[in-house]
């Protein structure tokens, strides 16, 4: 078969124009597609494979248009959802004898809202359910969706077919490598653990060095390590740092690596030395808000366990850059958290930040919370899901959205002013105390660099502002003195602050937009009245209800896949016959949840691999927690026609 992967984009994303728009980048865009490329890896060599991807290549149309496919898989995130309508809506227009199938984080949303255009959806992972849907289709008998709950083994998963954008990858500014999946905390805006789980799995060592060569080969400059917390098992970061770090510098020019990773690694000495040896220019962090309460508001406990200005300082004094992650408008949120925050980023010298208003996710808790205090809102507008890093779909507490969009506003155009990222910037290389061991350049990279710095200077002399011209040529002057290894980190720092500027300016002009059209409109920003998917009293007879469903299908399979599938089958069946009428967990309830595991028991077949050795007779650690994000997920799909009548 033929087969065609988009990885939807646009060519008004503010962060690829922006990119486009600095020319020593040589860049289209940010990221390199890692969903296709993914996919491309699972699916067997007697298919023809082709990844089309949007930044770097421009509109899929034509290609639609003009070839001819079998299947066009549509990669999904959260902020493209109205282009991947639109693609699947185009595809079946000019292709109606294609399979159109989607996936990936937000796929629910899209389904949602055009089911009539896309023929199969897939849910989470792909691992599994990708090539039982290649085998399914020979037979003619596919399913409309595919979903898998028992998580993937991440040791068996192939590398990315990276090959397949060979000629494109020069024009990203990182390819990404995965080595976990899974994030141990639960924040609650979060909606991660709904595709990857709580518990992290990772690849073997020896396939993450394996994944890093090839992209050597590639001519990689810089990895995005893409996993959502690099250091969510310490122990296996260090193990794979301490592998990482000699095969970094047996490369010609070591790559540079980025990564996610959450704000506890500062105690951790050991690991921020491997992180600065490895060549590590920064660590996004999801610090959210230094307001203790705040903090709590989100559920972010981890930030609770250190100084965050302090520990902030620590990791910059490796020479490692923090991009911290900023939210504003939780309950504890006030008019003063936008000066607060303002301080925040002058005290800890933070050089690369992003700052958001709150969003709710749907389905993730805070959507559930807020859902029933009837905060939840749409708009008549336009669609804002694409935009919820600007906009946002709650009523905050303590603040009036247009309050919150224009603080927000007048924040961006504060904060990146050129003279007071300067002084922040001077202060990060004042404060770096550790040079990180890694391979001096050679004859090769120096040439390379001279190019480089020829180029970086005469844009900086001739193609900027005033400025950010004595700007840059202050911060690069005080960063030669200290040491010339500084010089590329300031010219990646710099770089990213074009990047912030940029984007805080566009932001800020569409935050006052919207803001403006809901203090002349406020009769059409409306409340979300649709049920909440599961009631509130089954979850927290969850464990009881849950433990029943195990205990009664345990002794009929020792296929954990199928065991979880009928569980969540029975489950979803109980929600919908009980819901809000659920009061107590007796023993009329207990019989239903087993007359309804029957059920489940006849309706759901026996597939994939059955668990080696045996299944636990009790339900294990976890199991009431995993059955209950798998039901959110599962009623959440059902439960989507309801309210795309309001999207």
């Amino acid at each position: 078969m033929k087969i065609l992967l988009v990885s939807p984009g646009t060519a008004r994303d503010i962060d690829g124009r922006i990119t486009r728009e600095i020319p020593y980048l040589f860049a289209n865009t940010l990221f390199a597609p890692h969903a296709v490329a993914a996919v491309a890896a699972l699916t067997p060599e007697e298919h023809q494979v082709e990844i089309h991807d949007e930044y770097s290549r421009g509109p899929a149309d034509p290609i639609l248009q003009k070839n001819t496919y079998d299947i066009i898989g549509i990669s999904i995130t959260s902020n493209q959802l109205k282009r991947s309508l639109y693609l699947a809506q185009f595809a079946k227009k000019h292709q109606p004898e294609s399979l159109v199938v989607v996936g990936g984080i937000g796929v629910e949303n899209l389904v949602a809202k055009n089911p009539e255009n896309i023929d199969v959806v897939f849910h989470g992972e792909a691992e599994e359910t990708w090539p039982r849907f290649l085998e399914d289709i020979k037979t003619g008998k596919y399913l409309p969706v595919y979903k898998n709950v028992a998580k993937p083994d991440m040791t068996k998963t192939p590398a990315p077919r990276w090959e397949l954008l060979r000629d494109d990858l020069p024009g990203y500014t990182a390819a990404l490598v995965q080595t976990t999946r899974g994030c141990p905390f639960d924040c609650s805006f979060c909606d991660v653990i709904y595709t990857y789980g709580r518990k992290p799995r990772s690849k073997t060592i020896p396939q993450v060095l394996e994944e890093v060569k090839r992209l050597s080969t590639l001519k990689t400059k810089m990895i995005f390590i893409a996993d959502d917390n690099f250091a969510g098992d310490k122990k296996y970061t260090k193990a794979l740092l301490k592998e990482l770090i000699p095969l970094n510098n047996s490369f010609r020019t070591p790559i540079e690596f980025l990564t996610q990773i959450d704000i506890t690694i500062a105690t951790d000495e050991e690991l921020l030395t491997l992180l600065a040896d490895c060549n590590f220019q920064a660590v996004m962090i999801g610090i959210e808000s230094v307001s203790e309460a705040s903090l709590k508001d989100l559920n972010k406990q981890q930030n609770l366990r250190v100084s965050i200005s302090e520990a902030v300082k620590k990791i910059q004094s490796y020479g490692i850059i923090v991009l911290a992650h900023m939210i504003i408008g939780a309950d504890s949120d006030d008019q003063e958290v936008f000066s607060r925050t303002a301080g925040f980023i002058a005290e800890a010298n933070i050089v690369h930040h992003l700052c958001h208003p709150l969003a709710a996710p749907y389905g993730t808790k805070m959507w559930y919370d807020m859902k029933r205090k009837g905060r939840i809102i749409f708009t008549d507008m336009e669609e804002i899901s694409d935009k919820l890093d600007i906009v946002t779909n709650i009523i905050p507490k303590q603040l009036s959205r247009v309050e919150l969009f224009e603080g927000l506003a007048d924040y961006w155009e504060d904060i990146y002013l050129p003279e007071k990222f300067k002084q922040r910037a001077l202060a990060f290389i004042r404060d770096i105390t550790y040079k990180p061991k890694i391979k001096d350049p050679g004859l090769h990279d120096l040439w390379r660099l001279r190019k480089m710095l020829f180029r970086v200077i005469t844009f900086y002399l001739f193609d900027i502002g005033k400025e950010h011209r004595k700007a840059f040529f202050t911060i690069i002057s005080k960063a030669a003195r200290k040491g010339m290894y500084l010089l590329p980190k300031i010219i990646y720092i710099y770089t990213c602050y074009l990047v912030d500027y940029q984007r805080s300016l566009h932001d800020a002009k569409l935050a006052r937009e919207y803001a403006q059209w809901e203090r002349e409109n406020p009769e059409k920003i409306r409340i979300d009245d649709t049920p909440i998917p599961v009631a509130e009293k089954i979850r927290e007879e969850a464990a009881s209800i849950f433990n029943t469903a195990w205990y009664h299908i345990r002794p009929r399979t020792n296929n954990k896949e199928h065991l979880l599938n009928t569980v969540i089958s029975a489950m979803v069946d109980y929600n919908d016959r009980v819901g809000t009428s659920f009061e107590t967990y007796d023993h009329f309830q207990e019989e239903l949840v087993k007359n309804l595991c029957e059920r489940a028991l006849n309706q759901i077949p026996e597939t994939g691999i059955a668990c080696l050795g045996t299944l636990p007779s009790d339900p294990p650690a976890g199991f009431t927690r995993e059955i209950l994000d798998a039901l959110d997920n599962a009623v959440r799909y059902r439960n989507m026609n309801i309210c795309s009548d309001h999207l």
